[in-house]
């Protein structure tokens, strides 16, 4: 063996190397490993310690000294956590029994942490075989038994978390057997056999489609998996372990390993009760769609049935009191009999009126009109209410008009509404006021009064169906009058909003409707005038031929110029061309809808001048609502007469 310097290379290994000469290759191999090495005599006295040795375990300064010393100074605790006596300890225990002893572990207490080690000590014999000493290798697994505790720590989560799954969990392998399973899974198909078969499976367990047949070998999940197939969640019937049957939803996935498959992971999911209770929820939502419709339909037909017999009565009361003589008495019994009919009458309405919004049939008649003069109706019919009552009433209008564009009926409704519900919670004495106030795009009607006023626990269902205020100290009527405000209200795209101090502080109702710009009125021209859409360029968009062909006729007659598209991208494409005054659109058009017709109008800068009207069937407060945020001024619902639509498109812009 050549000879080297291993003075110059390891200074100091000199005091280390009394056994070992250092000038060989074999002593600085064994100070070039990184394992501590320790080499005794056969009287177990220490001849040599490697640099990690030296190092790590300090055992330089034991270099020629029993080696019971340095064992003293580093104690050493076997993996129990007991203290392993000298004489247990393997340098010993191969020193004494001249046998090698491999793999004990050892913990030691290095610079005051513990420090983990599997000991191989061989004892050394001369050519006569006689004892002539031992080498020790001291193993570092300090990670390596680390990481061994947190996999173990991590595995046992991970198993817990995975029993904690309202899952059955199975990992089968190629060969079909069982590599895994968590506690659902055991509960739910019991114990699988081991080198259990597809077939045999679907056998113990009965499993079926969920037409009750039986399922095919080859569908099973776990079987089409390990052929590199993903089932999801695949509903099959089986008869689980408490011979109950079950629906269940399974699903399977290949594993695979350096491109082959394995094994499958496969979950089973107990759909029964999901499944029973959904099919519960839903026959209870039909029982219950189908109770409000009979309620409707019944509240309809009710109101159509009362309807009959009071209008002769009505009819006739107006008849006695507007002829013939009457004494006092006879005169006096029969405004009591109209009063009270006019006000049956209007529940009657109000009822009907419902129904209709309800059904999504109630539809409104638009056209231009001054809200002042709603506001001045709505006023006068509660006028001789008000007076026998002994309430002062009092309204507040604007001095200039206030043009609005809607059914000018059903305005004055919502607020005689409002009025007739102030009036009714307000005492003799108190007073019931209207305010109309004209802003720039919408008009605003406030109804307050110095009533009863509304608990603060009742605002939030004050606008509810067949609801009054808990809180309140007087009774009657049907509850549906402020339903119908907020119902037609919102139907103009308007809302309506409530205030109260508390009781015995009044109320104030605030009703927002949107209005148009002043129009030319809609009347008919006078003979001779010019064409009122003279040089007014008009598209119509219009799926329904018929619809098409009169719409333009009537604008044509009117002197517009009128083009016509039968679908959203054909308009599209005219409206880019022509650059159009106004788009009167359907919404229901056969390839994009209205809507999106609009929101693309919108979004090119060269049509921002367009005005844009929805032409429609659908007469809904959600269909209004819905034109006007996608881009359009206006929403008129079909049929529409002539006058109806001179009303807003003589007003638009050139």
């Amino acid at each position: 063996m050549d000879r080297v310097d291993a003075h110059a290379i390891l200074p100091g290994a000199k005091p280390r190397m009394m056994s070992v000469d250092p000038t060989t290759v074999l002593g600085a191999a064994l100070d070039a490993l990184v394992e501590p090495v320790l080499v005794t005599d056969a009287q177990g006295r220490l001849t040599f310690a490697n640099a990690t040795a030296a190092r790590v375990l300090g055992a330089a300064r034991d270099v020629g000294h029993p080696v019971s010393d340095l064992l003293e100074r580093l104690p050493a605790r076997t993996p129990d956590g007991g203290r392993l006596t000298p004489a247990l300890h393997p340098i010993r225990r191969a020193l004494a029994q001249g046998e090698a002893v491999i793999g004990a572990e050892l913990t030691l207490e290095l610079e005051g942490r513990p420090a983990i080690f599997l000991v191989n000590t061989v004892p050394l014999r001369d050519a006569e075989g006689r004892l002539t000493g031992s080498v020790s290798v001291f193993h570092d697994v300090t990670g390596a038994r680390q990481l061994e505790r947190e996999a173990t720590e991590h595995a046992a989560q991970l198993r817990t978390l995975v029993d904690l799954i309202n899952e059955g969990i199975f990992i089968i392998g190629a060969d079909g057997a069982l590599l895994f399973t968590n506690g659902r899974g055991r509960s739910l198909l019991g114990d699988m056999p081991a080198g259990e078969q597809p077939a045999d499976r679907i056998k113990r367990l009965r499993i079926c489609e969920v037409d009750g047949t039986p399922l095919p070998a080859e569908r099973l999940p776990s079987y089409r998996a390990l052929r590199g197939e993903t089932v999801s969640a695949m509903t099959v019937l089986i008869a689980v372990a408490d011979g109950t049957t079950r629906r269940t939803e399974v699903s399977a996935h290949p594993l695979r390993r350096d491109g082959a498959i394995y094994a499958t992971v496969v979950t089973w999911h107990d759909v029964t009760e999901q499944t029973r209770a959904l099919a519960d929820l839903e026959a209870a939502r039909a029982a219950a769609e189908e109770a409000n419709q009979l309620k409707d339909d019944f509240i309809a037909a009710l109101s159509h049935e009362l309807r009959t017999p009071l209008q002769p009565i009505l009819g006739w009361t107006e008849v006695l009191r507007r002829h013939g003589k009457l004494d006092d008495i006879t005169t006096r019994a029969l405004e009591v009999v109209h009063r009270n009919i006019r006000q049956q009458v209007r529940l009657v309405d109000d009822l009907l009126d419902l129904s209709h919004i309800l059904h999504g049939k109630l539809m409104l008649r638009p056209e231009t009109f001054d809200l002042r003069e709603q506001v001045r109706a709505a006023v006068e019919v509660v006028e001789e209410a008000a007076t026998l009552k002994g309430v002062r009433l009092g309204a507040t209008l604007p001095d200039e008009p206030v043009p609005m564009w809607g059914d000018a009926a059903r305005v004055q409704q919502v607020v005689s509404n409002l009025l007739t519900n102030a009036l009714k919670f307000t005492p003799a004495g108190g007073r019931v006021g209207v305010r109309l106030e004209s802003r720039e795009t919408r008009a605003v009607i406030e109804v307050n009064d110095s009533g009863e006023g509304i608990a603060e626990s009742d605002l939030p269902i004050i606008f509810e169906p067949f609801r009054q205020g808990r809180q309140s100290t007087r009774r009657g009527g049907l509850g549906i009058g402020l339903d119908l405000v907020r119902r037609l209200t919102e139907l103009h795209g308007g809302t309506v909003t409530v205030a109260s101090a508390g009781l015995g502080q009044g109320a104030r109702f605030r009703v927002e409707l949107p209005r148009s710009r002043p129009e030319a009125a809609a009347s008919a021209p006078p003979a001779g005038a010019r064409p009122r859409l003279e040089s007014h360029a008009v598209l119509v968009i219009e799926d329904n031929a018929d619809t098409r062909d009169v719409l333009k006729l009537m604008l044509e007659v009117e002197g517009a110029t009128v083009e016509t598209a039968a679908d959203g991208e054909d308009g599209l494409r005219a409206a880019v061309r022509m650059r159009p005054d106004i788009v009167l659109c359907d919404i229901g058009l056969p390839d994009i809808d209205g809507f999106e017709v609009a929101r693309r109008v919108r979004a090119r800068g060269e049509l921002a001048g367009v005005r844009l009207i929805a032409l429609t069937g659908y007469g809904r407060a959600e269909d209004m609502r819905e034109a006007l945020t996608a881009g359009f001024e206006a929403h008129l619902t079909k049929p529409v007469n002539l006058e109806q639509l001179m009303a807003l498109l003589v007003s638009a812009p050139r």
